[in-house]
């Protein structure tokens, strides 16, 4: 599948999900499908965007 197919499939994900999809997260998700950065890294600074705490992220992974 190229890249470009991976990332619309994100996008539809994202949208049936009621999730917003904007022209950043669909850079960085085609950065992270060419490694560009890692996914690590990526999620890091989504976290940073949107002020995700330490305690909500910890608490996520159940």
């Amino acid at each position: 599948m190229t890249v470009d197919r991976r990332v619309s499939s994100i996008e539809s994900s994202f949208k049936m999900e009621g999730m917003p999809f904007d022209a950043e997260c669909r850079q960085r998700v085609r950065n992270v499908l060419v490694k560009k950065v890692s996914a690590a890294d990526a999620i890091s600074e989504l976290n940073k965007k949107y002020r995700v705490s330490k305690k909500q992220v910890e608490g996520s992974r159940v």
